[in-house]
């Protein structure tokens, strides 16, 4: 009986255990993706993981449902009303996001392309073969690696070289032209002209 009753003792500490795991699991990614969705730095490691809202309110009503399922167990629904509510809220909240997901998730999920690459810079084509694709340069590297400037939007096929460690040429279905960078930023001096041929 001693060791029966040691195993029922710990299934509700397991329980709690693994509840306040989701708990904590659920803030971080909170946090996590509402530094990613505001990004004031403009990083890229944030951009990239933890960018679009959608795909993080899915994960932290996730988390808050198995939270309160495990923390918060409903004994009697007569008693236990409040419980039950909750439950249903979170989970008419996990379904709003899962359709947010499916009808805005995709306006998040930008394509890139590095098209070239020097020491810790990097000039990039966001969303290419596209109507909106633009030419932006990232600077930095490892997880300190940001956006710094947006060169502006080329026309067609587009290749970039670097030329030097503060200047790329830029070669797109219309033109070829040569831009500046900040040497202490890499901030974009020059940009795209408004038209396809400057």
């Amino acid at each position: 009986m001693g060791d029966v009753n040691s195993v029922v003792a710990r299934r509700p500490a397991t329980r709690r255990m693994v509840g306040w795991a989701a708990v904590i699991l659920c803030v971080v990614v909170l946090v996590v993706f509402a530094l990613g969705t505001w990004n004031p730095a403009d990083l890229i490691v944030l951009w990239r993981f933890a960018g679009n809202p959608t795909i993080g309110a899915m994960i932290v009503i996730s988390l808050a449902l198995v939270a309160s399922w495990l923390l918060a167990p409903i004994g009697s629904e007569a008693r236990q009303i409040n419980r039950g509510r909750l439950r249903v809220v979170l989970a008419l909240g996990l379904f709003v996001s899962v359709l947010g997901y499916l009808l805005a998730g995709p306006v998040f999920a930008v394509k890139y392309e590095v098209l070239a690459q020097r020491d810790a810079r990097a000039i990039v084509l966001y969303d290419p073969a596209t109507d909106t694709q633009r030419l932006r340069v990232w600077a930095g590297s490892g997880l300190g690696r940001k956006l710094v400037g947006d060169l502006g939007k080329p026309c067609g096929q587009t290749s970039v070289t670097f030329v030097g460690p503060d200047e790329v040429e830029v070669a797109t279905s219309y033109l070829t032209v040569r831009l500046r960078l900040d040497p202490a930023t890499g901030k974009p001096l020059d940009h795209l002209g408004p038209t396809c041929t400057g």
